[in-house]
């Protein structure tokens, strides 16, 4: 420790002493390999500047100056050579710190305001830039890989500001480049005015020769190439006009020359267009059209109700599949809908509906073409679909529980015959029935629970009579059903999903007669289980206006319908209601408690203390039913929507299916393993196209 003191004191007296010498307020620099300590205390008693040294800094400093300088350039020079090393000084006004580069961030230091000077030199600053054009985040990725490894630059995008801490020298270079990349774009909007031919269809051609052309609305535009400089299209079919906006003189120019080309009167004699259609149907959109030009209805847009019967019929099923087969061989029969000659001003216009291609032809003028191909352009868009998931829950608890005693006495002689019967019990376990079972040497009358009899007699040989019986039997039953049937459907557009059995119901039937020798059964059949039919409709806010028909059934078992068929149980809800995207809702639901108590007994027997309950037959019961549906639509306005959802399901099954392994059996063979293909990697999502200068705001987007 003395040596090193000693060591910095010579050194000290050797700065102070030889290397710099007072010539008219200025001084001679002469450090080499100068320990740091001793080289700042010089600086000190040069520049009167108070310095705190980071203790974790160790070094040495070499600075020669051939020719004295002044003596406000010895902590320029000093910050110089410091930063060589990654050493820099943070003034605060009091003191200078001296800190490693990647500390100096966090110790303050001088900060700009604003487009401000900051300054030149080695020292550390940090400047707020607010920008008036560019987008701060995008500016900050293209500056980063300029400033050094210690600088930061930081986006703020509430306010479009960039935060960057650097060096003054670097920090003027980037203030100058900002200045220059962010500057008012010079591509204000053209409006190029058609008069002859249709807006939409000139910008469908331009789009296809130059694919740097985006036209604002189209359902799949073109991916621009890296480095190509885009430009945004607009139609304005009401002023039969296109609004451009391009960066580039070039491409308005060239757009300006397409335009004169296209935009001129049509050949003599050609009056036929051909328009392809992306997502409306031909023969509907035909229907419409033809409707607006004569000021009649189309007669096509009648929607079909939901409401019906509890019950889908074989008659409406083969009525609906009669008609679906007709409307098949029309098609085919004809590719084409009929089209009207329809006079307007003089002029023949014809609309024919072409559904192989799904193409409308147009016979007209152009000037009444180019109405009709807006008009279109607005019909034909992408429908969006819903998903509906019905969640039907059932909960079902019943017990049931009988005790009796009954009894069967008789005798007679040669001459009278005498008995006392106390059937209490119904059904099968009346001792009557039971009691002519075993005369009879049947089994099939033994009845259910735990019954004590007294014979008189042998039951083997068809001589026993019954001369008591005591039954008791308790019983109990949980259910818990879940269904899910889900449905996916366009908007506006009925769907019905049935999931169950379909069953036959004898509704007549005729025996043989003299008179009427062809005995006949007539049978209808219906469907039995869970029952799905909605309609829904998306609204401009998100909301979705639901018709619902739902329908659950079942064979109830538990009623005697005496062998003239089967009686089954029906639940239905039909009614509309509106819901959020993705909300679920609660359509109605069943709660039953109910509970019954039977006792049956021998008049005055019964009444007498104890032996009262040998001359009686209880039962009870007691069945809880709780039955919910509950529905939760989804809004898919997209395919990338619609895809992911089947993707979901499809993996779902596919892990379900993974999962299902039969054990190995030694003394069985080895089934082959059933299971679904992968699904291949889907493509990345493409961009969205630029936003138009003066688009009205997009619906909200389900998440």
């Amino acid at each position: 420790m003395k040596v090193k003191a000693l060591t910095a004191a010579c050194l000290l007296c050797f700065a102070l002493a030889s290397p710099v010498h007072a010539v008219d307020e200025r001084v001679t620099l002469n450090f080499v390999n100068s320990d740091l300590d001793a080289t700042l205390k010089a600086v000190t008693l040069i520049t009167g500047k108070n310095f705190v040294i980071d203790p974790k800094l160790k070094g040495t400093v070499n600075i020669v100056s051939s020719q004295p300088v002044d003596r406000n350039q010895v902590l320029p020079i000093v910050q110089t050579a410091l930063r060589q090393q990654g050493i820099t000084l943070i003034d605060n006004g009091t003191v200078i710190k001296v800190l490693a580069e990647a500390d100096a961030r966090q110790n303050g230091g001088t900060v700009v305001l604003g487009k401000g000077t900051v300054g030149s030199g080695d020292k550390f600053v940090t400047q707020i830039y607010p920008l008036r054009y560019e987008s701060a985040t995008q500016l900050a990725q293209v500056l980063r890989p300029l400033l050094g490894n210690n600088s930061i630059i930081a986006a703020y995008q509430a306010g479009n500001v960039l935060i960057i801490s650097d060096y003054a020298e670097n920090l003027s270079r980037i203030n100058r480049m900002i200045e220059h990349i962010d500057q008012a774009p010079n591509n204000d909007v053209q409006a190029f005015p058609i008069k002859n031919a249709s807006v939409l269809d000139i910008a469908q051609t331009i789009a296809r020769l130059m694919p740097e052309v985006v036209v604002q609305g189209a359902s799949a535009p073109l991916p621009v190439p890296d480095g190509v400089k885009r430009v945004l299209l607009v139609t304005d079919a009401r002023n039969s006009q296109l609004l451009v906006r391009s960066e580039s003189t070039a491409h308005l120019t060239q757009i300006k020359r397409i335009i004169e080309m296209l935009d001129r009167p049509g050949v003599s004699g050609s009056s036929m267009h051909v328009i392809y259609l992306r997502n409306a149907e031909s023969t509907r959109l035909a229907a419409t059209l033809r409707g607006i030009l004569t000021g009649q209805d189309s007669g096509g847009a009648s929607s079909s109700s939901l409401s019906g019967g509890s019950s889908t019929t074989s008659g409406s099923t083969q009525a609906a599949a009669t008609a679906a087969s007709a409307a098949t061989q029309s098609s085919s029969g004809s590719t084409a809908s009929s089209a009207t000659n329809i006079k307007i001003d003089g002029n023949s216009v014809m609309i024919q509906a072409d559904a192989v291609t799904n193409s409308l032809i147009v016979t007209a003028p152009d000037h009444i073409y180019n109405d009709i191909r807006s008009i279109v352009e607005k019909l034909d868009v992408r429908r969006a679909q819903v998903y509906v998931e019905a969640m039907i829950a059932e909960v079902n608890v019943s017990k049931a529980g009988e005790f009796g005693i009954q009894w069967a006495v008789g005798g007679a002689n040669s001459k009278i015959g005498a008995g006392v019967i106390s059937s209490l019990s119904g059904g099968t376990n009346s001792i009557a029935t039971i009691a002519t079972g075993l005369l009879a040497g049947t089994a099939s009358t033994v009845p259910e629970g735990f019954n004590i009899g007294l014979f008189n007699g042998d039951p083997t040989n068809g001589t026993a009579n019954l001369g008591a019986l005591a039954s008791a039997i308790e019983k109990s039953g949980d259910g818990n059903v879940l269904s899910t049937p889900n449905l996916q459907t366009l908007d506006n557009e009925e769907a019905r999903i049935v999931v169950g059995q379909n069953i036959p119901i004898v509704t007549g039937t005729q025996a043989s007669t003299g008179s009427n020798q062809n005995p006949f059964t007539t049978v209808e059949r219906r469907d039995i289980g869970i029952k799905l039919k909605i309609k829904p409709q998306i609204s401009e806010g998100g909301a979705i206006t639901l018709t619902v028909a739902q329908e659950v059934s079942s064979i109830d078992t538990s009623v005697n319908t005496s062998g003239t068929g089967i009686a089954t149980k029906v639940r239905t809800i039909e009614t509309k209601v509106l819901v959020d995207n993705g909300q679920i809702i609660v359509l109605g639901g069943l709660i039953e408690d109910r509970q019954s108590n039977n006792d049956t007994r021998v008049p005055l027997l019964s009444d007498i203390p104890l032996i009262g309950h040998l001359f009686r037959y209880q039962s009870r019961t007691h069945q809880k039913v709780n039955l919910m549906v509950f529905l939760r639509p989804v809004i898919l306005r997209d395919g990338q929507a619609s895809a992911n959802l089947a993707n979901e399901r499809y993996d779902y099954l596919r892990a379900r299916q993974g999962e299902f392994a039969l054990p190995h059996n030694w003394m069985l063979p080895d089934l082959p393993v059933a299971q679904l293909p992968a699904l291949p990697p889907q493509p990345p999502a493409k961009p969205a196209p630029e936003a138009a200068p003066a688009a009205t705001p997009a619906s909200p987007v389900a998440p």
